[in-house]
């Protein structure tokens, strides 16, 4: 069977380039709309925002003051897509190239200049640049060799650390993945995550997502079924692989060890959760366990599938409008790493419900929202879903065309 995707009608084509702008913008948004209650609790967020809902239009909600928020710029993302915007920026540029390029590579000469000095293209500082991302691009060693430099990292951390911060820039690779083969998306995903994450759990969950969002946009996941094996087979393949499995092969572990390192007791417990409240989003110690953004982002989708197949199609239409809204704004009402939940979750929903569906109110409120899209078209000519040519654009060059600026 052909993986190659190239919608030839034109009503196909329309779908597949709306559920691209859904994932990318989705995510942006999800991230956005996040940082209101990023790091509260869930009772913090309900006592701080109530139930009057988010704007990111005039009169635009203001963020609770605090000195974490206020570092933002209003109605801005946070480093979750700006890091995932490398991704796709390396992968513009190097297209418009036309030669053999080596993705993870490419991303983390980017991540080591955005943790510098933050995102050329758009002058955003790196704000919030997470403890374990700051740690390994800042090693010397980095850029002749990410991957060592990471597995030392979690070698140092007791094998034990399995933070959210791969899994909330992968989705552009989903959108990639599209004319390639699931392997190859799975395979793309977990080079690029482990430049900065070799924890077993962080690359399955980069897998999943990925896994998820090329079959969406292929039209493959229609039912929770179709999911839910989606999910297995890239569990699967990444239990397969054994030097993902075990990233350090000189601890002497035993196979049974190794195999404990997806922890598939955890892995169900989130994945397969009911409720966002059994994933305990809030809690304190484990906010950024990459397990519980994984399990709210699949939970999220689970229920837009539910709700978009059990409903008549004249009130599913009126139902998908509101859905991306209504979930998301459940979600980040939980509190904890609330803008890499909307990160991870706003790329799966708007790949699902598409760019359409997505709130006005926040899409079109979004700082950078005309350069984004522009990008997001970019990708759907890249990918080959759209016809057009690429030139080059200074932009999505890793220095953005200008010499990046030192942080003070």
């Amino acid at each position: 069977m052909s993986h190659s995707f190239g919608p030839e009608h034109p009503y196909k084509t329309a779908i597949v380039t709306d559920k691209i702008f859904g994932c990318i913008i989705g995510s942006a948004v999800g991230d956005t709309i996040g940082l209101y209650t990023e790091f509260l609790s869930k009772v913090q967020s309900h006592r701080r925002y109530g139930d009057r809902g988010f704007t990111l239009l005039e009169p635009r909600t203001e963020p609770f003051p605090d000195a974490h928020r206020l570092q933002f710029e209003p109605c801005g993302w946070t480093d979750d897509t700006d890091q995932a915007l490398l991704i796709l920026l390396a992968f513009l540029e190097n297209r418009t190239k036309g030669t053999e390029f080596n993705l993870a590579q490419d991303f983390a000469a980017r991540l080591k200049i955005w943790v510098n000095s933050g995102l050329p293209a758009l002058d955003r500082p790196a704000f919030d640049i997470g403890i374990n991302v700051g740690a390994v691009a800042g090693s010397a060693h980095f850029l002749r060799d990410p991957l060592k430099c990471a597995t030392e990292r979690w070698i140092k951390g007791g094998r034990k650390a399995a933070p959210n911060g791969s899994l909330m820039r992968t989705h552009p690779i989903g959108v990639i993945g599209v004319n390639l083969t699931e392997e190859q998306s799975w395979r793309l995903s977990a080079d690029v995550g482990r430049t900065t994450h070799v924890d077993p759990r962080c690359v399955v969950a980069c897998c999943i997502s990925v896994g998820l969002i090329r079959q969406i946009l292929r039209g493959q996941i229609k039912t929770e079924n179709n999911m839910d094996a989606a999910i297995e087979r890239a569990y699967e393949w990444v239990r397969k692989q054994p030097e993902i499995m075990n990233p350090d092969p000189s601890a002497g572990l035993t196979q049974n060890q190794v195999r404990q390192h997806l922890d598939r007791q955890e892995f169900e417990r989130h994945v397969y959760a009911k409720t966002l409240e059994e994933i305990r989003l809030d809690d304190e110690l484990q906010m950024g366990y990459v397990y519980k953004c994984l399990g709210s982002a699949v939970l999220l989708l689970r229920r837009a599938i539910q709700q978009v197949s059990s409903a008549p199609v004249a009130v599913g239409m009126v139902a998908k409008a509101q859905l991306f809204e209504k979930l998301i704004i459940q979600l980040i009402m939980e509190g904890g790493d609330a803008d890499t939940n909307g990160a991870a979750a706003g790329a799966l929903l708007g790949a699902f419900l598409g760019y359409a569906n997505l709130p006005s109110h926040w899409k079109l409120g979004l700082a950078h929202n005309d350069w984004l899209m522009a990008k997001t078209e970019r990708l759907t000519i890249a990918v080959g879903v759209e016809k057009g040519t690429l030139n080059s654009e200074k932009d999505e060059a890793a220095d953005g065309g200008k010499k990046p600026k030192k942080r003070c």
